[in-house]
């Protein structure tokens, strides 16, 4: 683990730029930070890292949501209805995967995360139904790429989904205990499809899961009308409230898409504590509509962002997304800040998953990017620059409890996986 001080001629720190900064870093944890002069003495035994004021340090991107397999299916499967993309892209695709495959595929979806500054990724992994040997190979992957992996593993038991995908559920319970005894640093957590592809009973389950386990539970829920209509019509209920009459809405859950909820949905939302990420550029990309995550906000829910289709996975486009679209459905440039957004893609987005992250404060992993400063101009706030013109070519370096994993072009392995990942779509995606 890197035990180091880190020097930062400039950073940002909870959105506001700081100065002159430094932060003490032990065992791959920020343990004193403030300014240089306040904080340098608690690292006399250290060696130094400094960073001059043409970079800026701000804290590692959180990607709340991801498929990283995927990434198959950009270019050729692009500008399809969702029923298409779903049964000619990804249900013929992905079940053919090996566990080979997901490793080169995951390393190569890791490793361009790495280089747009995603330190942190929860995979929403569905590919169980032959057991855990295609979920290890995604977790060897961010294991050996260097990011930190929150790995939501799906329960599915629909008759329609691929039988790659499907499991009973007393199989599918087994076979995440197995993972979350084995791997600890993945943090495997339930992840209950959705209601139209994990049964009531199968949902009901993974809640108790989750609080016998003391694990997160993740969720896809109005991500499109359909399904509102669907259990209106068949239970007098809202899928959010749905979610609550099976006992799978709580402090646990974490909502993937949430797009199609009101006031009062928001309202038990609140209440019951749950958290929502926001997939902005996927939203857009697959049709879906549009969030309000500023109504989930004022009514106190928490709220990240995730890259899930994975076309181009950047934290940095779906700040920018997620400020923009909501100025356009309020038709008001001031409902929702850079600043507001930029929390959503860190600091706020890691306590949406309830783990540590997203700034640069002690507590908090040394989770870090180095960006270019240069493109920055001297009197833009330098949130705003980063949210409104940020790219992922600012970033110089990424760092994860305080090891640099990205050092400014792809490594050998990052190569490797991409030139693996092209023969695997060549044999599959034809």
């Amino acid at each position: 683990m890197t035990s180091e001080l880190v020097r930062c001629a400039r950073a940002l720190v909870g959105g506001d730029l700081r100065e002159d900064y430094a932060f003490v870093v032990r065992d791959g944890m920020i343990v004193a930070a403030g300014k240089f002069a306040d904080v340098r003495d608690a690292a006399r035994d250290l060696d130094a890292r400094a960073f001059p004021a043409d970079r800026l340090i701000v804290p590692g991107f959180i990607n709340g949501h991801s498929h990283a397999y995927q990434i198959l299916l950009r270019g050729w499967a692009d500008d399809w209805s969702f029923e298409r993309w779903r049964g000619e892209a990804l249900y013929r695709v992905v079940p053919k995967l090996t566990p080979d495959d997901v490793y080169w595929t995951f390393t190569a979806a890791f490793a361009e995360m790495l280089a747009a500054g995603i330190t942190t990724v929860a995979e929403f992994f569905y590919l169980n139904g032959a057991g855990n040997d295609h979920a290890e190979a995604a977790i060897r992957a961010a294991r050996e790429t260097g990011i930190g992996l929150i790995l939501a593993r799906t329960w599915m038991d629909a008759d329609y989904a691929p039988p790659q995908f499907r499991e009973r559920t007393e199989t599918a319970a087994e076979r995440t205990r197995e993972l979350q005894d084995r791997y600890p640093d993945a943090h495997v957590c339930v992840a209950p499809h959705s209601l139209h592809a994990a049964s009531h009973q199968m949902i009901r389950a993974a809640a108790e899961f989750a609080a016998d386990r003391d694990c997160m539970l993740h969720v896809h829920v109005a991500e499109a009308p359909y399904e509102g209509e669907q259990t209106r019509a068949t239970y007098n209920r809202t899928p959010i409230q749905l979610l609550r009459d099976l006992g799978a809405l709580s402090d646990r859950s974490v909502l993937i898409h949430a797009i199609y909820v009101d006031a009062a949905d928001r309202e038990l939302l609140a209440r019951q504590g749950a958290r929502v990420i926001h997939n902005p550029m996927t939203n857009q990309y697959l049709g879906d509509g549009i969030c309000d995550v500023v109504a989930l906000r004022k009514t106190g829910v928490l709220v990240g962002l995730g890259t899930d289709a994975d076309v181009k996975p950047s934290i940095l486009d779906e700040m920018r997304a997620a400020a923009l679209l909501q100025k356009i459905k309020y038709l008001d440039a001031a409902a929702l800040s850079a600043r507001e957004a930029f929390a959503f893609g860190t600091a706020q987005g890691a306590e949406a998953l309830a783990v540590a992250g997203g700034d640069l404060t002690v507590g908090m992993p040394a989770d870090y990017v180095v960006l270019d400063a240069s493109k920055i101009d001297d009197w833009s706030p330098a949130v705003n620059a980063v949210v409104y013109r940020g790219a992922d070519g600012w970033v110089q370096a990424t760092f994860v409890r305080g090891r640099r994993v990205y050092v400014g072009e792809p490594s050998v392995q990052a190569r490797r996986a991409r030139e693996e990942t092209e023969a695997v779509a060549k044999r599959l995606c034809r």
